[in-house]
């Protein structure tokens, strides 16, 4: 075989490797393969021009073969170094040999224009033996360059720098062994074993490492890819699993908040009857250690998935302080411990903190500290300025102490001293670990000191100042005094407000009761239902429904004046319930109270949202839960008397603003247009309105105070009373206008009305009604 043979060959095998990386470099995009085809194309050309081509023009032979000859080895050292980069990341993994090979492309760049310039200009330099010693200077630099970069990227331990290493000694090594026989006899380019033999060697060699290179590291993608996808679904399954366990403790506190609600509202009503019969305080007091150990869970889920942030709001921290450390001093005087709360600055005054954590976070401590100090011990609150005006609160006790080897375990979760034989005291674990993860969320720290039989100081350091919390400080929502609600703490006015006592007893077939509002409860618990209605009963007609379908049912037949309406039930919960409930026209108005255990800010935020009027939380309080429904009531009266108001002064020109003005805007509107229809009754109004006579009646009742009847009487002769007082016609005419057939009756409804008869109208009594 001779060598242009093997070259035909080499060419081949070049050429085949080359237009697969070529298609990969189309298909990715990636330089890595865009550098590798753009180096085996310069080997190629080289090859081809040097040996496969025969020039028939002697200018252009010795213009463009000396240039192939040296311009494109020294592209394809170009390429070659950028292809390391691409390949290995030089400029992460090795950034001196980066900038070296940078260096080395800008020396080779400009020796091929060099070389391009001179060769237009004498044809005879690449012949000459100054030419010959330039070039192989050049060859030794990039030689010297390959394998002080070989050197450097071989300490890497990287499998890809393995490839490449390989790759490049091998056509290094070749390289030399070819370059060192262009300067002998055995450089006859007839042979097949010369000097460029070993120099295709060692290119095909080199692209061989480098294609199995580029394998390896698109294996790695694929893995990397596959990995990284496998994180993702790893993260969303977290996230989901997180949600999960979040919503299992939202039915769960439901579930507890429920029975809690059965046993703190009677005791609450009892407690007000006998506020020092030592059982029911016993009971009241356990039934809230209950709830207090549900809410911890549930705020212990919430900071596993993220979602308890911090409400910060300024405030007086010093006072905060010393209101939560006085709610413990009757705690401390029973067990004869001396309570005390210091304050070493007073710069707290106003400070920028989350009330509902630091509270729980105090009371946490507190109650730990008041638990383990025996009888004579004392507790102390002390509140400091840090170095930097951090908050600094601690609570020192002389109680039994804690061992030191435990002290690193006590913010576990469920974890309890051991070896406290004289510690007889109940507890969960649940508490300091709450407290770690609340001044966590407050971007603070808790720490412990502690001696066995001497005492513990736990100090909580809380960014307080306005520049921490500027981002959040005006964009909270204002907490409500929900914890009040919680623990039945109602101002003693609105204690005094409550109507009858929930123990009174009444007598439904009292005549009188036909009168009392409407109310319906809606909720699955049985239970609740019968308690809410002993609390209502006094003073309100009772319907009960067992869930969110059934109460829309009963409501759209009964048009009640108010809903009691549970969140969480089965078929239709209480949010989609006044969703439905609100854009009903027999029901929009009909105003609604969400009672549940859903007791979160974004909670309250989503049940308002859906057309609830307002929002108490269980366990509820039942003086305030008839306060409340008293005030919904109130505010619908004071609506109910501008609509008749305004009905009264100006019928056709009510202003609409609301879906009750609308309606009513519509009820007036098609009366109007049946006017002299004398005929016209409230069965035909209902049909226009597509409701039915009672729920007709029921809604006019609600809204104004009026049964369909009057309503529609009313409007006729108001449209009398402008046209009487405008003189366009006389009595009878405008009677019969109206649509009133009797002139008598006419009269007679007119003079009840407006005071006088019609024929004593004057413009100037439109003003004023004669029951105001």
């Amino acid at each position: 075989m001779t060598y242009e043979e093997f070259i035909l060959v080499f060419l081949g095998g070049v050429g085949m490797m080359t237009l697969y990386i070529g298609a990969q470099a189309l298909m990715t995009g990636e330089k890595v393969y865009r550098y590798y085809t753009a180096y085996a194309l310069c080997w190629i050309s080289y090859f081809f021009f040097k040996v496969t081509w025969t020039f028939s023009d002697v200018h252009i032979e010795s213009v463009v073969y000396p240039f192939a000859r040296i311009g494109f080895p020294m592209l394809a050292y170009v390429f070659y170094y950028r292809f390391a980069d691409a390949f290995l990341d030089l400029r992460r993994l090795l950034p001196r040999i980066f900038w070296l090979f940078r260096w080395m492309e800008y020396v080779l760049l400009t020796y091929v224009v060099a070389e391009l310039i001179i060769c237009l200009f004498f044809n005879s330099w690449t012949n000459s033996l100054a030419h010959e010693w330039v070039h192989t200077v050049a060859r030794l630099g990039v030689a010297v360059v390959s394998v002080y970069g070989i050197t450097k990227a071989w300490g890497q331990r990287n499998q890809l720098v393995y490839y490449f290493v390989t790759g490049s000694a091998l056509l290094l090594i070749f390289g030399l062994v070819s370059m060192a026989l262009s300067f002998t006899s055995f450089s006859d380019d007839d042979r097949l074993v010369g000097p460029l033999f070993f120099l295709n060697i060692g290119i095909l060699l080199e692209l061989l490492c480098f294609s199995l290179g580029l394998s390896y590291k698109n294996k790695q993608t694929e893995i990397q890819k596959i990995t990284i996808e496998q994180e993702v679904v790893r993260e969303r399954e977290q996230r989901e699993l997180a949600q999960l366990k979040t919503q299992f403790f939202t039915n769960i506190s439901h579930e507890f908040r429920t029975p809690l609600t059965l046993i703190l509202g009677p005791l609450t009503d009892l407690l007000q009857k006998k506020p020092a019969y030592p059982t029911y305080q016993l009971m009241h007091r356990n039934a809230s250690r209950l709830l207090t150990l549900v809410n911890q869970l549930l705020d212990l889920s919430k900071l596993d998935a993220g979602q308890l942030q911090p409400d910060i709001k300024p405030g007086n921290l010093t006072e905060w302080l010393r209101l939560l450390t006085g709610s413990f001093s009757s705690l401390a005087e029973s067990r004869s411990i001396e309570l005390a709360f210091l304050a070493q600055s007073n710069q707290f005054d106003l400070a920028y903190f989350d009330r509902d954590k630091v509270e729980k976070i105090v009371t946490n401590l507190l109650a730990n500290a008041l638990k383990f100090t025996p009888t004579g011990g004392s507790v102390v609150v002390q509140l400091s300025a840090s170095a930097t005006k951090q908050a600094i609160i601690q609570i020192q006790d002389t109680g039994i102490g804690i061992p030191t080897d435990q002290q690193a375990r006590i913010f576990e979760r469920f974890h309890q001293v051991a070896g406290n034989s004289s510690a007889n005291v109940e507890g969960t674990g649940i508490g300091l670990a709450l407290v770690r993860e609340l001044v966590s969320v407050l971007s603070g720290s808790v720490s412990v000191e502690s001696q066995v039989a001497q005492g513990t100081t736990f100090t909580v350091t809380l960014p307080v100042d306005a520049d921490t919390w500027a981002s959040s400080a005006n964009s909270v929502i204002e907490r409500t005094a929900e914890q009040n609600r919680i623990n039945g703490n109602l101002p003693e006015s609105e204690l005094e407000a409550q109507g009858n006592s929930p123990e009174a007893v009444f007598d439904d077939s009292d005549a009188n009761r036909i009168d009392l509002p409407l109310l319906l409860i809606i909720d699955d618990n049985a239970d609740v239902r019968q308690y809410i209605s002993q609390i209502m009963m006094p003073t309100y007609r009772i319907i009960e429904a067992v869930d969110g379908q059934d109460g829309l049912t009963k409501a759209a037949d009964t048009i009640p004046d108010i809903v009691i309406c549970d969140w969480m039930m089965p078929i239709m919960n209480g949010v989609e319930f006044c969703k439905i409930l609100k854009t009903q026209s027999t029901t929009d108005h009909i105003p609604v109270i969400m009672l549940t255990a859903k007791a979160a800010t974004e909670n309250r935020i989503e049940g308002l949202s859906g057309g609830a009027d307002d929002y108490l939380a269980k366990p509820f309080n039942p003086s305030e839960l008839r306060v409340r429904v008293e005030n919904l009531l109130t505010q619908r009266q004071k609506l109910r008397e501008r609509f008749s108001r305004e009905l009264y002064l100006k019928p056709t020109n009510v202003q609409v603003s609301s879906t009750e003005e609308v309606f009513l805007q519509n009820a007036i509107r098609i009366i109007e247009h049946h006017l002299s229809e004398s005929s016209f009754s409230v069965e035909q109004l209902a049909d226009e309105l597509n409701l039915s006579r009672m729920q007709l009646h029921r809604k006019l009742k609600s809204l104004t105070n009026q049964s369909a009847t009057e309503f529609v009487r009313d409007v006729r002769l108001q449209r009398a009373a402008n046209l009487l007082a405008a003189r366009s016609a006389t009595v009878s005419e405008v009677a019969f206008t109206v649509g009133f057939e009797s002139l008598s009756y006419f009269s007679k409804s007119f003079k009840e009305k407006y005071g006088v008869l019609p024929s004593d109208y004057e413009p100037i009594t439109q003003l004023v009604s004669p029951t105001d």
